[in-house]
């Protein structure tokens, strides 16, 4: 029987993942997010909605993200916003 691909599963992880390794400032694993992060090159097929992340977290004063909302559209896109003091 093939596997089954739930996206409410998939970006639930990445989400999750995300959240640990910006609370924890972890800015290796953070540019190396595409091998690391659980699904996420189905989660991100492309970059462009992702690398403005890396420019505000590169921006700020500190690589630790502070998550300021968590939030599901649509049961497949997660809009979550951070901040970096």
């Amino acid at each position: 029987m093939p596997a089954v691909f739930c996206a409410a599963s998939a970006i639930s992880l990445g989400s999750r993942w995300l959240y640990d390794t910006l609370a924890a400032g972890n800015s290796e694993a953070l540019l190396d997010y595409r091998r690391l992060a659980p699904q996420a090159v189905r989660n991100h097929p492309s970059e462009e909605h992702f690398l403005p992340l890396l420019v505000a977290a590169g921006a700020g004063l500190t690589p630790q993200g502070r998550r300021l909302h968590t939030s599901n559209s649509y049961g497949s896109l997660m809009m979550d916003a951070y901040a970096f003091d």
